[in-house]
């Protein structure tokens, strides 16, 4: 899978997006720069979870120890997102591989091994400048909803980011997770979004949440006004996944949203 990504061309104004499922993507720029967002490459879920969870696809994607890439995004710390399993090999694979992610993610590369000198812990709405791009991480879970988990269940609870990045000619919005109380009141954590304008929206159509639907996508879509938008989450585990087109269809009448549904180990190349 590498060397196709390597292999692809892309041309000034051009970038290309390659999914290999759940929300797992890498983002290959002009100049050549990789980006992996929740490399999940593994199935540590059945490892670490349970035993008996079933896939799509049996397969892996994509051989942790040919993922080399200069950047690795984990939107936060649960097992698909941020795997123990993917990034310590990728870690050592590739050492020049910068990890970037919230505290708990990136308190979590640490445990894993990835040395400290190639940790970023990102701040929520602080941009940050890298190479040839920059990003803006912003909540996909409200602050206030961590913290009333936490004291429900007693547990300790994730910081969930989506990332804003801006590839100047084009900024694309990755929203990785969301939760019930962001389907009924989506601008708790859209208001941060909206004023980046992007013009590309990766989106959750199903997945941790029960009851969570391609048409709360839909309305986070319409709310954010994106040119392209991509549905993920989905496509992963066999007890969580959906067609993608049930979510396309919804667009029928937004002509000024495309969806664009990738197929699986494959690519989009956006042009402006």
């Amino acid at each position: 899978m590498i060397e196709e990504i390597r292999a692809t061309r892309v041309n000034e104004n051009e970038l290309a997006i390659f999914w290999l499922w759940q929300n797992s993507f890498i983002l290959k720029t002009n100049k050549g720069t990789l980006i992996a967002i929740d490399p999940y490459f593994s199935h540590s879920v059945n490892k670490y979870e349970n035993p008996d969870t079933n896939y799509v696809h049996p397969e892996i994607p994509m051989r942790p120890e040919e993922t080399l890439v200069d950047y690795v995004f984990c939107t936060h710390d649960h097992l698909d997102h941020t795997d123990p399993d993917t990034l310590p090999i990728i870690a050592k694979s590739s050492p020049k591989t910068k990890f970037l992610g919230t505290p708990e993610s990136c308190n979590h590369f640490l445990k894993m091994g990835v040395p400290q000198d190639n940790v970023i812990r990102l701040d929520a709405k602080v941009t940050i400048e890298l190479a040839d791009f920059k990003v803006t991480p912003v909540y996909s879970i409200p602050e206030s909803t961590i913290r009333l988990w936490g004291k429900t269940t007693g547990r300790t609870m994730t910081t969930h980011y989506g990332y804003i990045f801006d590839f100047d000619f084009v900024k694309l919005y990755n929203m990785g997770d969301s939760s019930p109380d962001v389907v009924k009141d989506p601008m708790k954590i859209l208001k941060d979004v909206i004023p980046f304008s992007p013009e590309i929206a990766i989106l959750p159509i199903i997945g941790d949440i029960r009851d969570r639907k391609p048409e709360d996508a839909f309305a986070f879509a319409k709310i954010i006004r994106p040119k392209i938008v991509i549905p993920c989450h989905y496509g992963c585990f066999a007890t969580r996944t959906i067609d993608p087109q049930i979510f396309a269809e919804l667009f029928r009448d937004e002509p000024e949203i495309k969806p664009i549904i990738i197929e699986p180990k494959g690519k989009y190349v956006y042009k402006a």
